[in-house]
């Protein structure tokens, strides 16, 4: 695979991650790989889907594509 000049995908989720999170039910993003185990991608997920928020959130950011997935709430465990 040709080495390309794209920043490292953990950057590019570090420079993005307070504008998505602060999309209307955007509840993570993360970093992820496509369905064919090897392509990095970001991943941001969504307490339920809303078309709003899918047209708001980018198809790709800096060359990475960008996955929607629909999580539900997410809540931390405990009290």
């Amino acid at each position: 695979m040709a080495q390309d000049n794209r920043r490292d995908i953990n950057e590019i989720l570090r420079a993005h991650d307070k504008e998505l999170l602060a999309l209307p039910g955007v509840v993570g993003v993360y970093v992820g790989v496509l369905d064919d185990g090897k392509t990095p991608c970001l991943k941001v997920m969504l307490a339920q889907k809303s078309p709003e928020t899918e047209r708001a959130i980018p198809k790709a950011l800096e060359g990475y594509p960008v996955i929607i997935e629909v999580t539900g709430e997410i809540r931390p465990l405990g009290n």
